[in-house]
């Protein structure tokens, strides 16, 4: 083969020479004297370099020919004034190459398990690392045995020919290569960038029996640690790390301000150690981004296969594809801890089929988040903080996953109900009044139904904070994401603000000031003891579809089928009930607040009571804009109009049996009457319809259930028909305070009182004409009439 490329270069050669021959009798013809003395200098160059590749290339000549190729390239400089023949600046390299990798053979090593190949091992890798010869280090097939760690610097690959044809244990066939460690430290320390260890098998080795190998562990196999300095981008691949039981199989360590990032682990098995993959950072280092591609891990005596810890930023380090699956560790198969640490499983597969019910096979600390897990998970469970960790997907029959419900917490998402002239804007603080509101026209909506609120900035009394009025204390999550659409010509117009976990406050991008829409927002751990979320305005800025949400999912601002701007639905509408018993001593009550809006007045056999305010203590007040139901058994309790109860005409409310009054919540604790005897819904709120007809024979009528909540009476011609019971059969019943009204479009028609069917004063019902009656469902099959109209 080297005869034949000597012989193809010669014929190159040739050929070159007859047309540099022709050129140069053509430059003759023309004079250009300086052109044929460059191409003759150019082609006697040629004819050196074509001598030096006809010599064998052996140490001997290969020293030869790098001299003459130094040769030439100081004649090309001196002749190029000190630029190439392409133009390009003299970059100082001598030409003096490695002609190919080293052979860790020519360096002495043995590989018979017997002999310390060590040293030379070591030589071989010096030698390359100083670039006196190739920077891959070719490791034949054999075992070869060391006893100090051998040191791979930056920009070294120590490769060998597999690791054999087990993945469960050291055969020692197959072309394997084998580094068989006898020693109390790491077997191999990659210490510097790119620094590479590949298809080769690392080994604690144990033999001979009873020998100084057998009773000596070492701390580990392979060791990256980056102490005071940065090591990155290092690649250990096809390596099989066996049998380091009395120590860690594969260590990632920084400290003293170092970092070990963008290494590249592919299919590295591991196979009985005490930690299979350690991973340590110490305050003020780093280890992340690091990414392990396939490989496993498995056999016995772990502590724990993937191990984490802080206190520095150990995280983002990520797993693609591993199987995990000894059949039980000590601590647990995963462990990760610190508030700065977290990893990563894509696909990953996690079994114990050995471990009892009762011990997890994950456990991520409660001062860690941001883990991300998915994959199968056999056996056991995690035992995680999963809001903080709403990443983690893992599934089985022992353990589930969490995510938030994505429910918009800002219940005036759609910026409805702005009252220009009082400044108020329900959901919302907008008292401040360096800022002037107003409503664009419905044409410039972002999202159906949400209004789009203008803000024009004064440039005065700092900036203008828009805050929801409340924040829902929820304890059981960790993490929020909030934002608004928000468009400005104006840079750094809008932030969002909130008080993260530690206290401090932290606050989003800004506006870029483009003119366009950009959606202004962040998703952080929060302070749950004291949540603070709000925009911050320094300039002109129109705003729409607020959101905040728990977890760490994506915002969805917008309008749904039902949300803050609406509701439309199919079905039946169930509102709580709840009972509300009279003040120990007064007229000032207070029903309980967050159970309900239907409240069942209990008077406790003394139905002469007065009501004249009602939920005023500021911790006891509904939201304005609350709809209540006061529904009275008994005659003889007053609601009396007042500052507080404002009522129709300034007339009191006087209960009759079964009667009921209608409020809705105003600012500071008062509230409006809505009506009486007469259910209504603040907002848009539309029931779905169905149609209700007779029963075959008897006075005992079913309407359909789950259909809607508004009942066309079809009485099939024959108008003259009474109702004693109404979805008494337990399987039709309603559920407990859910209404309905029942529409009568001809005369004639009783619901009669009974202890089915109550009805206000006991009187029966009778139909006219386009006529209803409403009623609430009371507990075991019964109704109670809160409105008629007849």
């Amino acid at each position: 083969m080297v005869n034949l490329t000597i012989d193809a270069t010669s014929i190159l050669l040739a050929l070159l020479s007859l047309l540099a021959i022709g050129t140069i009798n053509h430059l003759h013809h023309d004079n250009q004297s300086e052109q044929i003395d460059q191409l003759t200098r150019q082609l006697s160059e040629l004819q050196i370099q074509t001598d030096a590749l006809k010599r064998p290339l052996n140490p001997d000549t290969t020293s030869e020919r790098n001299v003459a190729l130094a040769a030439h390239a100081k004649r090309s400089t001196q002749h190029d004034g000190g630029h190439n023949g392409r133009g390009l600046e003299d970059t100082g390299c001598s030409c003096s190459l490695p002609s190919g990798p080293t052979y860790a053979s020519d360096f002495g090593v043995v590989g018979d398990a017997a002999a310390d190949d060590g040293p030379a091992l070591q030589a071989a890798i010096d030698s390359a690392a100083a670039s006196e010869s190739g920077g891959t280090v070719i490791l034949p097939a054999g075992v070869f045995r060391t006893h100090e760690p051998l040191h791979i610097p930056g920009g070294v690959t120590l490769q060998g020919q597999g690791y054999g044809s087990s993945p469960l244990a050291i055969q020692f066939d197959a072309g394997g290569s084998t580094i068989a460690y006898c020693g109390p430290d790491y077997a191999v320390k990659l210490t510097g960038h790119a620094a590479s260890l590949r298809d080769l098998a690392v080994y604690d080795w144990p033999y001979p029996a009873e020998s100084y190998c057998e009773n000596t562990q070492a701390a580990g196999g392979v060791l990256v640690e980056a102490d005071a300095t940065l090591i990155e981008s290092v690649i250990v691949s096809n390596v099989f790390i066996y049998y380091f039981v009395g120590g860690t199989a594969l260590s990632l360590v920084a400290k003293n301000n170092g970092g070990v990032p963008f290494g590249n682990y592919q299919n590295v098995r591991i196979r009985h150690a005490k930690t299979g993959i350690y991973f340590s950072a110490e305050e003020g280092s780093f280890v992340n981004t690091n990414s392990f591609l396939g490989g496993g891990i498995s056999g016995g005596g772990f502590e724990s296969c993937v191990y984490a810890e802080g206190p520095g930023a150990c995280n983002d380090n990520k797993f693609y594809g591993m199987s995990i699956e000894p059949p039980d560790t000590d601590i647990s198969h995963v462990y990760v801890t610190g508030s700065k640490t977290n990893i990563k499983l894509h696909d990953v597969r996690l079994e114990a089929t050995g471990k009892s019910l009762d011990r997890p096979i994950v456990i991520i600390d409660d001062s860690s988040y941001g883990n991300v897990m998915n994959g199968i998970l056999g056996h056991t469970h995690v035992q995680a903080d999963l809001n903080r960790n709403p990443g983690i997907d893992l599934m089985s029959q022992k353990s589930v996953s969490l995510d938030p419900a994505p429910v918009n917490q800002f219940w005036n998402g759609a910026f409805k109900g702005w009252d220009s002239v009082n400044r108020i804007l329900p959901g919302w603080n907008v008292g401040q009044t360096n800022t002037d509101i107003t409503i664009l026209d419905s044409s410039e909506a972002l999202f159906p139904d949400h209004n789009v609120m203008s803000l024009d900035y004064k440039n005065w009394g700092g900036a203008f904070k828009l805050q929801s009025d409340k924040t829902l204390l929820t304890p059981g999550h960790d993490f929020a994401t909030f934002g608004v659409y928000a468009r400005s010509s104006v840079q750094g117009s809008i932030t969002a603000v909130m008080r993260y976990t530690s206290g401090s406050i932290i606050s989003s991008a800004s506006h870029s000031g483009s003119g366009k829409w950009e959606f202004i927002g962040m998703s952080a751990l929060y302070d749950k003891d004291s949540p603070y979320f709000y925009f911050s305005i320094v300039g002109d800025v129109d705003l729409t579809a607020p959101t905040l949400t728990f977890g760490q999912s994506p915002a969805t601002p917008g309008a749904s089928l039902m949300s803050s701007s609406g509701a439309r639905m199919s079905g039946t509408l169930t509102t709580g009930v709840a009972p509300c018993t009279p003040p120990s001593s007064g007229y000032y009550w207070t029903c309980p607040k967050n159970e309900g809006n239907i409240f069942l007045m209990d008077m406790q056999g003394d139905p002469d009571k007065r009501i004249i305010r009602l939920n005023q203590p500021t911790a006891d007040r509904f939201d304005r804009g609350t709809v209540i139901t006061l529904m009275f058994t008994e005659a003889g309790t007053r609601v009396e109009h007042s500052g507080y109860i404002e009522l129709k005409s300034g007339a009191d409310f006087v209960s009759v049996p079964f009667s009921s009054i209608t409020l809705m919540a105003d600012t500071g604790g008062t509230w409006k009457e809505v009506s009486r005897n007469n259910y209504d819904a603040s907002g848009t709120h539309t029931g779905s319809v169905a149609i209700c007809f007779p029963p075959t024979s008897g006075y005992y009528w079913t309407c359909p259930k789950n259909e809607g909540n508004i009942f066309f009476l079809d009485m099939q011609g024959g108008t003259d028909q009474t109702i004693i019971r109404l979805n008494q059969p337990t399987a039709d019943r309603f559920d407990y305070g859910t209404v309905i009204t029942m529409m009568f479009t001809d005369a004639g028609t009783r619901v009669r009182h009974s202890g089915y069917i109550k009805l206000k004063n006991s009187a029966d019902f009778v139909s006219v004409p386009f006529s209803s009656i409403t009623l609430m469902a009371d507990t075991g099959g019964t109704w109670i009439e809160m409105s008629r109209n007849n």
